[in-house]
């Protein structure tokens, strides 16, 4: 049963914490050869 509370999509509900996104931001862009950001730059962008 979904969640009735929520008025999220659930992609969006289970993408983890900014942290957590970040870290898999900073792995791709560093498997990829790309300049990485630092936290609050990813933040800004």
């Amino acid at each position: 049963m979904a969640n009735q509370n929520s008025t999220l999509p659930p992609a969006t509900q289970h993408q983890g914490s900014l942290h957590d996104r970040y870290e898999i931001y900073r792995a791709n862009a560093e498997s990829l050869g790309w300049p990485v950001k630092t936290f609050e730059e990813w933040l800004d962008s």
